[in-house]
């Protein structure tokens, strides 16, 4: 069981003990990564999106504001209770109308979600709320900085890199990205895992939630890509469904419900 997980456990234990009004935190703050949050952000690729959607006439929500709004502010607190730096983060959604624009979010605690995702999956509240949970725990366990920091130790030392030479390297250097896709994989299954989590506590039924990764199992072609950022959809649910338990205990005490 990895440790932000046992300390998830005992918080669980003595929030059930005070009552609901006791924040749960359930991870520790990442520590000794390369670059801030700000440098990686202004490297990444939100303005190009922004441009995209504007150029396109797809920039902002149409159909979904009032629920992307509501989930949005209800993942807020539990989010901001993880970590001293997600206390601190501007968070921000960022909504976009771009078929080949799914979510995604910054270090800085930018989130991005297409209104085309939410209609292609016909997302309940509980899936939405999933998803927006999973690219927030991105954010608060800084999954990109720990990237960045580890692509960089495997690279020759004697060179300095900026963020930018480093998404350089992750675009032409094949072995690179194929030596990284094990810490990919970890940091997709931790944020479905946080992220399952999140909205449990911000009173999103945990059941109702995994049924997004149950379709995208069931929508699974089984082709996987020769480098994949992502691990298996199944992998991901049966990591999920493992995690239920905890889930319910943490959605019972949260003390909302929809």
């Amino acid at each position: 069981m990895p440790t932000w997980l046992r300390h998830c456990c005992a918080l669980t234990t003595l929030a059930a003990a005070c009552g609901a009004a006791l924040g749960v935190q359930l991870v520790d703050e990442p520590r000794s990564l390369g670059w801030s949050a700000a440098e990686v952000a202004g490297a990444a690729s939100l303005q190009q999106t922004l441009a995209q959607a504007d150029a396109a006439g797809a920039l902002g929500c149409e159909r979904h504001c009032g629920r992307l709004a509501r989930v949005f502010d209800r993942l807020l607190e539990p989010a901001r209770e993880q970590t001293p730096q997600a206390a601190q983060l501007p968070w921000a959604l960022t909504v976009v109308r771009l078929p080949d624009v799914a979510a995604y979010s910054l270090p800085d605690g930018q989130v991005v979600i297409s209104e085309s995702l939410i209609d292609d999956r016909d997302l309940s509240d509980e899936a939405l709320a999933f998803v927006l949970a999973h690219e927030m725990a991105h954010s608060i366990l800084e999954h990109e900085r720990q990237l960045l920091t580890v692509g960089r130790l495997l690279l020759p030392r004697q060179v300095d890199r900026s963020v930018h030479d480093m998404y350089v390297e992750f675009a032409h250097n094949f072995g690179l990205l194929k030596t990284l896709e094990p810490v990919l994989h970890q940091g997709e299954f931790e944020a479905d895992e946080l992220g399952l989590l999140l909205a449990a506590l911000a009173g999103y039924a945990p059941r109702r939630q995994i049924e997004f990764m149950q379709n995208e199992v069931a929508d699974d072609d089984q082709r996987r890509a020769v480098s994949a950022t992502h691990p298996p959809p199944l992998e991901r649910l049966e990591r999920l469904q493992s995690l239920l338990p905890l889930a319910v205990r943490l959605h019972e005490h949260s003390g909302r419900s929809r």
